[in-house]
């Protein structure tokens, strides 16, 4: 109920905001891309948290220089995503805290296109976060917050928050989250009630979103942990009487050997975009971005990455990119 009310006085405060705002400059479309970034950390020890192995004294030997090189990185994969101009909207997971954000968008390259970014410190006992990078001429934010979870059954289990953010672009607005849900170490099974816990923290905040504004567009995008069919993310897609259905985008590259992440000889479809039912006669494009450089060879092509195993390899990440392209008013 905690998560309703705060909803509720977010949404009201937005829709007295929206009534007085003017929309920014109409583009043809609005491209959004999501990346799990394998470990964005900078390389200062955080007492807080559990980021020592990301430290030049750690057992990854994590340094400034390869800071530096990480984010390089990650500048090459937005230029590369966007073709002539990046992505307007950039969901981010595994980023350790909002300075490694500031130097990304101020001290490297990616300052000329003038983002913003929004990150909040979640829980996580490693320290890593969600964020969102958002082109300022295309796009305007008009509120934002962490939706925290918890685990009632497992009081002491510390996740990721999602983040909720209201923005506008165009003469559209939207309703993003962005997720990274419990990891599958220990097993799936052992598992699998975390991120169904995570989806039901989730349905909730957009039945809080619905309740408040019922044709509300919503774009929901994420590394879950899962994919698209597993029983965790159904419960994002079942029809709810009286409201409209959430689609997942990538439901049609399920068991055709397309995938974000490469484990155990296989490829696996993590990384999905899911939106509100209305939205799907505006979809110009959804798609995993396998470029040449973010592959490399070893028997068959997977993710190169920034570390294989202890071994430094100066890659960009264990996952893949996946890019939205929608058509905005």
């Amino acid at each position: 109920m905690v998560i309703k009310y705060v909803f509720f006085i977010l949404l009201a405060n937005v829709s007295i905001y929206e009534s007085f705002s003017q929309p920014v400059g109409k583009t043809r479309s609005l491209e959004i891309l999501f990346y799990n970034t394998e470990n964005f950390f900078d390389s200062f020890d955080d007492s807080l948290t559990l980021d020592n192995e990301f430290t030049p004294g750690g057992i990854k030997h994590w340094t400034w220089q390869r800071f530096k090189q990480k984010s390089n990185h990650l500048y090459k994969i937005f230029m590369a995503a966007g073709e002539w101009e990046p992505p307007d909207i950039i969901g981010l997971a595994e980023v350790e805290n909002g300075y490694v954000l500031h130097y990304l968008t101020r001290e490297t390259p990616f300052v000329k296109f003038e983002y913003g970014y929004i990150h909040y410190d979640s829980p996580d006992r490693r320290g890593i976060d969600v964020a969102l990078l958002y082109r300022k001429k295309n796009v305007r934010i008009l509120a934002s917050r962490p939706v925290i979870v918890t685990f009632p059954a497992h009081p002491e289990k510390k996740t990721r928050d999602i983040l909720f953010v209201l923005l506008k672009t165009g003469g559209d607005t939207l309703a993003c989250f962005v997720n990274h849900w419990p990891s599958r170490w220990g097993g799936y099974l052992e598992t699998e009630s975390y991120r169904k816990r995570v989806a039901e923290v989730l349905v909730s905040a957009i039945d809080s979103v619905w309740r408040f504004e019922k044709n509300r567009q919503i774009v929901i995008m994420g590394d879950f942990n899962d994919e698209p069919l597993d029983p965790s993310l159904s419960l994002l897609t079942i029809k709810r009487e009286g409201q409209q259905n959430i689609v997942n985008l990538m439901a049609s590259l399920s068991g055709k050997k397309e995938g974000t992440l490469f484990f155990n000889h296989r490829w696996w479809l993590f990384d999905q975009f899911m939106v509100s039912g209305d939205l799907m006669d505006r979809i110009q494009e959804v798609k995993i971005l396998r470029f040449n450089f973010l592959l490399q060879e070893k028997n068959e092509k997977m993710p190169f990455r920034t570390y294989s195993g202890m071994r430094y390899i100066g890659g960009f990440s264990d996952h893949l990119p996946v890019l939205l392209k929608l058509d905005v008013d």
